[in-house]
């Protein structure tokens, strides 16, 4: 029995525990003996039977690798037997269940499906609640009850470490993956965890870094994602992030986990911080952090036992017991839903045959084609094939880190595998030397006589912990390249080269050696079998890039502000994040986002709109319609995409954004018609001024196809207002001041001096033009021009 504590028994079957606080009086409170942990209504029962150290206990993690139940997982929460609270198990990670091997444990196998990347490049949701559900049932099995993931943290720079275990570069592709992943994983019944809440995109000083992120955009960049999941799929958990978001860290800022994420978006669950993340326990308890993870100190981490931190401080007073108690409050009423307390009884042995299948499916669809000269694929059947390159004999199936799964080595097909179950013939020598970076320009043309098309393979490991130093290819990768490239094209044969990386990498410099470029992604244990099906036409390429591909890093519109210098950085783009900023300057990149290549063609036809003007006074929703029709020779399927271009409005908005998508698998010759439904948060932006999100009326232009560059079809949408919302004559003269399109037509009118003219006060634009009018002698006295002036001022907003 504790020191602090001391319980004795009555004769009312009760007990009275005593708690001795630091500089307080002694307490007594009375609690049943039986109290026990039994559904979401006992739960207040229970916290008020908690002693001061089991509260202080529970808030806090076993530590790395300390879980009872199931040895090598990455963390779990406190058990307290005799309350009925079980000890609840968290694994790794968002593209399989890790178990043991990274940090310690048995390892033990579990499938290994592609990275998160190449999960969104499918573009497919379905597809990726079948993963969630895999992921699941393999998590049950094991006796995990809340997995650490999925990662959807934005992808901001090229160069992000983890980029492949983050969805996109985009909010709402991101967040349609996110929820969907979700709802998989929590149908069978174990918790899905969001992470890392929020703006983690970098690896270089994660865990001390402070960004300095302007508000809007957080809400529109970095949050969004986030709040798709919380409201629509209702994870059970939401992981705070390692850095310091303007001055506060992730774990301890109140703004994100309470204000944002509870109050404005109703979020029910528990948060936990990112392992080692805390800086000081009782400000994160404060702020909404419930679980410190993973506990315990870690030397050169975390020097302190944060379990120790929140007893003492809940003993002095500084940590109230109200606040503790909401901490506790948050993560019961997730306990009661785990595996662990609704009787679970794990096997240890889960059928793996259907979450085969399903990284297949996924690997297969995720793989992008960017380059198909001359139909350079599909190859031919029973193709000898010339392998070449180091990547070729060890193809990378994921990532490091978190991330990483142990696959089984019998599970795993190899590229050379793969290539024979298609009926291919691989060729990884010639003249006795093997066909890797480096091999004599002799070997490469001997291979080039013997087989039919060349092959090349370049890999890149990916995994947290390190941002990558650059997204160039080696010198002898290029040369390679090249090389294989004149050998091959004397002869007549094609050259195809196969991008084995979890990021976007350069391909300026080499690509017109190649005749076709498929990205492989890291596709996980399932990697052979599914690059062969698309090379060799069994499985028609439908990815699409969740990122953009650039020419160069120095386009990066985080480029030097990435990683930051002297503990910080400065997201000085703003919302001018991927696509949105080259699309909007006009920047040409190597692959657009979106883009992808088929073994067919597709037609897009018949676009139209439910309204052509959306009057903001009602909450009516905007339903757009296409015809797709598969113009080609075999059965494929297409993404269409939907992006919104505002035309010109006060608010500086981006050339377009995404705001749906569809994929459909279509026969030759098949129509199909999709719809899209816009809601007004679509068409909003996030005003800082007005804090909330703002829709500006005027002209909006719809834009559907292929890609962000390969725009199909176009609808126009007039927005109209009330007169509050509409540019005009109450309209701040301010606003219309710094408003390029609008000051341009005033000043037509009036006068680029009188525009661009110093002013006090607060007018408005009737204000200014009234007093334009009052010292111009040919209008003081003319009312009738005084009028068509401002009619033709107002009409031409009209048309902005």
């Amino acid at each position: 029995m504790s020191c602090m504590t001391s319980m004795r028994r009555t004769g009312l079957g009760a007990c009275f525990v005593t708690t001795l606080l630091a500089g307080a009086a002694t307490t007594r409170i009375a609690v049943a003996a039986d109290v026990k942990l039994t559904d979401a209504a006992s739960i207040d029962a229970v916290i008020a039977a908690m002693t001061p150290e089991e509260k202080a206990r529970f808030v806090v993690g076993m530590g790395m690798n300390n879980a009872t139940a199931v040895p090598g997982v990455a963390g779990s929460s406190y058990g307290i037997p005799r309350l009925g609270i079980p000890e609840v198990v968290f694994s790794d990670g968002p593209v399989g269940l890790r178990l043991g091997g990274v940090t310690g444990g048995a390892v033990r196998y579990t499938t290994a499906f592609p990275v998160s990347a190449a999960m969104a490049a499918t573009w497919n949701p379905a597809l990726v609640a079948k993963i969630g559900s895999a992921i699941g049932a393999e998590a049950k099995a094991f006796g995990v009850d809340v997995l650490l993931g999925p990662a959807l943290n934005i992808q901001r720079n090229p160069l992000n470490g983890r980029n492949f275990e983050y969805f996109s570069e985009d909010p709402y592709l991101a967040g349609m993956m996110t929820t969907a992943y979700v709802e998989g994983i929590q149908a069978t019944g174990v918790g899905a965890t969001l992470k890392h809440f929020a703006a983690n995109n970098q690896e270089t000083n994660r865990m001390t870094i402070n960004e300095i992120v302007p508000e809007r955009a957080l809400r529109e960049i970095y949050l969004p994602a986030f709040e798709m999941a919380v409201k629509q799929a209702k994870p059970w958990a939401v992981m705070s992030a390692y850095p310091s978001i303007n001055g506060t860290f992730a774990s301890q800022s109140a703004y994100l986990l309470t204000e944002i994420l509870r109050k404005q978006w109703g979020f029910d669950g528990f948060v936990m911080s990112d392992w080692f993340a805390v800086k000081d326990p009782v400000a994160a308890l404060k702020a909404g952090n419930d679980l410190i993870m993973p506990g315990g100190a870690l030397p050169g981490v975390s020097d302190h036992d944060p379990g120790a931190v929140v007893l003492a401080a809940l003993q002095s007073g500084a940590l109230p017991q109200s606040v503790i108690d909401e901490n506790i409050r948050h993560m019961l009423g997730t306990v009661v839903k785990t595996p662990v307390f609704n009787g679970n009884k794990p096997t240890g042995k889960p059928d793996l045959g259907p979450a085969e299948t399903v990284a297949r499916t996924v690997a297969e669809e995720g793989l992008v084609l960017l380059k198909n000269d001359g139909h350079a694929l599909p190859l031919a059947k029973a193709a000898k094939v010339a392998l070449f390159g180091h990547d070729a004999r060890a193809f990378i199936i994921g990532g490091g880190g978190s991330a990483q799964v142990n696959a089984d080595p019998a599970r795993i097909v190899s590229l050379q595998d793969g290539f024979k179950k298609a009926g291919l013939t691989p060729v990884t020598d010639a003249d006795g030397a093997d066909l890797v970076e480096g091999v004599a320009t002799k070997a490469i043309a001997r291979a080039a006589a013997q087989c039919d098309v060349a092959v090349v393979a370049f890999g890149r490991n990916s995994a947290e912990g390190a941002d990558r130093f650059s997204m160039a290819m080696l010198p002898e990768e290029v040369e390679l390249v090249k090389a294989v490239s004149r050998a091959f094209h004397a002869q007549g044969k094609k050259v195809v080269v196969l991008l084995n990386v979890g990021a976007a990498i350069e391909v300026m410099s080499w690509r017109d050696a190649a005749d076709a470029i498929l990205l492989t992604w890291l596709p996980g244990e399932q990697a052979g079998v599914a690059v062969a099906d698309v090379v060799a036409g069994k499985v028609n390429p439908s990815g699409k890039l969740p990122t953009t591909f650039l020419r160069k890093i120095q386009d990066s519109p985080s480029f030097g502000n990435f990683p930051g210098y002297n503990g910080t950085v400065d997201y000085g783009e703003g919302i001018y994040v991927g696509y949105r900023y080259y699309d909007t300057k006009g920047i040409e990149p190597a692959y657009a986002f979106g883009h992808g290549l088929s073994y067919t063609t597709f037609r897009y036809d018949n676009a139209r709109i439910s309204t052509a003007q959306l009057d903001l006074s009602h909450e009516q929703p905007v339903t757009v319609s296409v015809d797709v029709t598969n113009s080609g020779k075999v059965r494929g399927q297409e993404v269409a995409q939907l992006y919104v271009h505002e035309k010109a409005t006060p608010l500086d908005r981006p050339y377009q954004e995404l705001k749906g998508f569809q994929k459909v698998e279509l026969d030759p010759g098949e129509t199909r018609t999709l719809q899209f439904t816009l809601n007004h948060r679509d068409l909003a932006s996030f005003d800082p001024a007005a804090g909330d999100w703002v829709i500006q009326p005027g002209h909006v232009v719809i834009n559907i196809g292929s890609s962000s560059r390969d725009i199909r079809t176009t609808l126009p949408l007039r927005i109209v207002g009330t007169p509050d919302q509409t540019l005009g004559l109450r309209t701040p003269w301010i606003t219309v001041q710094g408003f390029g399109p609008a000051a341009a037509i005033v000043a037509h009118q009036i006068g680029e001096g009188e525009v661009n003219g110093f002013f006090l006060g607060n007018p408005t634009l009737g204000d200014r033009l009234q007093e334009y009018f009052a010292r111009t002698p040919s209008l003081k006295d003319n009312p009738a021009r005084q009028k068509a002036i401002t009619d033709e001022i107002l009409a031409a907003f009209t048309r902005l």
